[in-house]
């Protein structure tokens, strides 16, 4: 069922809609809103955390940090089938991302992944991404990717755990391969009677070839997971990313979009 939920807050106080074709949908019962009430109690301290950390230590667009910083935003949408043979899970999506605090188009991507989901806790699976990156000049040049991956996952109640491991081949010319490692460790917890799932995560980056084991950078995740319906689901989250070599710090606000048909 379609639906467009608002909230409004004011005083103190939150008032709830949920408008559904056109008509207020309340409980001839209790005269309340019917769906996922998102009451303003727990809403409060999530935006607060949230905006904290987003806003902790990202440089103004004014800010004269040479080529130390940097600040962008990365947008991504995926469409997946539902799994097919209830074990098979593809996943196709189109990214963008922008550099130079929001200036500059980064790089453009095209993805596919495809798991087989084992059971609730093991899957392992393939991808493949196509890049075009943007050159100092204004140029587009491409860039490839494809990795095998396997995902860890458990939980217990509101709680949830996962890692992905990665093994990714980065490369322009097939010839020059660049191998490395990601280690992607979630948690997570799903807020009851709501659709938030508030999350942190941490990825290291590990250089396989031609640098024999070295950590290259960081990744450092929070943001929440607001599913709409059993279709449609959005992640919001700031990412920071750490080289660790270089003196060097991004930090990022990605926007995903999953919608499964």
């Amino acid at each position: 069922m379609r639906a467009i939920s608002i909230l409004l807050a004011g005083g103190g106080r939150a008032i709830y809609v949920q408008c559904v074709y056109g008509r207020f949908r309340r409980s001839k019962a209790t005269g309340k809103p019917v769906g996922s009430y998102i009451e303003m109690r727990r809403i409060k301290p999530l935006m607060i955390i949230f905006l904290c950390i987003l806003l902790a230590d990202i440089p103004t667009a004014n800010a004269d940090d040479g080529n130390s910083r940097d600040a962008g935003l990365w947008v991504f949408a995926g469409v997946s089938p539902k799994p097919f043979g209830g074990k098979w899970q593809m996943l196709c999506g189109l990214e963008y991302r922008s550099k130079r605090y929001l200036r500059e188009t980064s790089l453009w991507c095209v993805s596919m992944n495809v798991n087989y989901i084992f059971n609730s806790f093991i899957q392992t699976g393939a991808g493949y991404e196509f890049f075009l990156n943007r050159e100092a000049d204004g140029s587009f040049s491409p860039e490839y990717r494809y990795y095998p991956e396997a995902i860890l996952s458990c939980g217990s109640g509101a709680f949830s755990a996962s890692l992905r491991s990665r093994i990714m081949n980065t490369f322009t010319r097939i010839c020059n391969p660049q191998w490395e490692g990601r280690n992607r460790l979630k948690t997570g917890y799903a807020i009851p009677g709501t659709c938030l799932k508030p999350f942190v995560a941490v990825e290291p980056y590990l250089e396989i070839y031609p640098v024999k084991h070295r950590f290259k950078k960081i990744r450092y995740f929070a943001g929440c997971s607001i599913t709409l319906d059993r279709r449609r689901k959005f992640d919001v989250y700031y990412l920071r990313e750490d080289y660790l070599h270089d003196p060097f710090l991004r930090n990022v606000i990605q926007i995903e979009y999953n919608f499964c048909f």
